[in-house]
Parts: structure tokens; C-alpha cells; sequence
């Protein structure tokens, strides 16, 4: 019977990354609901995921769902203490919800876990402009402006860069657009 099981396992985690990967892709264009349902899937297949139960997460945030989303995050930090993107996204729901030291606290928590982990310093940068220390808010931001693009960097390096993002394609129009006017 265990064997059944372990041979099984392969394949659950196969689909899960599969769903991941579909629904990052309807976060991506706002298709939360159907998101939803993927890493629903995700979480059923890998419930000891830190990553799938973060993901899950953020879908709850989009959808306004913040007591789901925190709960996600929760497990997904019971399951890995160290997940940077989790203590990240904890954080963004302290901020939303005014609870600015409980944000820093979590920003903070998530750096000293991954000190390189560029989506933290932005928030923490959002944090400080939010309580007018301007100086430490734009040192954060430079500094995830540069990670973000050694990330990206090593993303295409490791054949791992995905497709540009809906919002990405929003800004390469608008940037067309631009262009389009200024040389008429």
C-alpha cells in the first residue's frame, strides 16, 4: 500500500506545479475566482507546501477575502518559518489594515530570512514613505529595483523567464501609444 502511495507522489506534485503555474497565470489577469479553484487543487494535492498555500493566499487577498488570506499565509508560515514571500504578504495585510508596526515587523521578518528578497525592501520602502521617512523609503525601493533586476537577470540566465505579464503588455502599449503621439 505504501508503495502505491510513493509512486503517486511524483505525479500529485507533477499537477500541482502544473495548477500553480495555470494560476499564477489567472492571478496575473485578474481571474481570481478560477484561480482559486486551481490552488484549491494545489493545497489538496501538497498540503504540506508552503509555496502553494502563500499562492493560495494572495489569491484571497485579491479577492478580498483578508481573514482566508491570512489564515493561508499562517499555514504557509507553519510549514516553513523561514518563507520570505509569506512574512512578506503578512505584512501586506498589516499595512492595508493600518497596523504599520505589525508590517514592519513582518517586512523585517521576512528579510532576515532573505535578505535579497526585493518584493520585501519595495513594501518596506511603501511602509516608510507612508510614515514620511523619505530617505529610508527610497533606499529601500533602490535597493529592490536593483535585486529585482539581478532576479530577473538570473531568471533568463536558468531559462526560467515566464511570458510578460497582462500588466506588462499594458505598459508596452501605453508605451506605443507614447511613442506613437510624440512622433506624428
Amino acid at each position: 500500500m505504501s508503495s502505491d502511495l510513493d509512486a503517486h507522489q511524483p505525479e500529485a506534485k507533477q499537477r500541482a506545479s502544473r495548477l500553480l503555474a495555470e494560476g499564477e497565470r489567472l492571478l496575473d489577469t485578474g481571474r481570481f475566482e478560477e484561480a482559486k479553484e486551481l490552488l484549491l487543487e494545489c493545497v489538496r494535492l501538497e498540503p504540506a507546501s508552503a509555496v502553494f498555500h502563500n499562492k493560495l493566499g494572495v489569491c484571497y487577498a485579491r479577492l478580498g477575502m483578508r481573514e482566508d488570506a491570512r489564515a493561508a499565509f499562517q499555514q504557509a508560515l507553519s510549514l516553513d518559518p523561514t518563507y520570505a514571500p509569506a512574512h512578506t504578504n503578512m505584512g501586506s495585510l498589516h499595512l492595508e489594515a493600518g497596523r504599520l508596526d505589525d508590517a514592519m515587523a513582518a517586512y523585517l521578518q521576512a528579510l532576515r530570512h532573505d535578505p535579497d528578497y526585493y518584493i520585501a525592501h519595495h513594501n518596506l520602502g511603501v511602509l516608510y514613505r507612508r510614515q514620511g521617512k523619505i530617505s529610508e523609503a527610497v533606499s529601500h525601493w533602490k535597493r529592490a529595483n536593483r535585486l529585482e533586476k539581478l532576479h530577473m537577470r538570473d531568471q533568463v540566465r536558468r531559462g526560467r523567464a515566464g511570458a510578460p505579464s497582462y500588466a506588462t503588455w499594458i505598459w508596452i502599449a501605453l508605451a506605443a501609444v507614447v511613442v506613437f503621439l510624440l512622433l506624428r
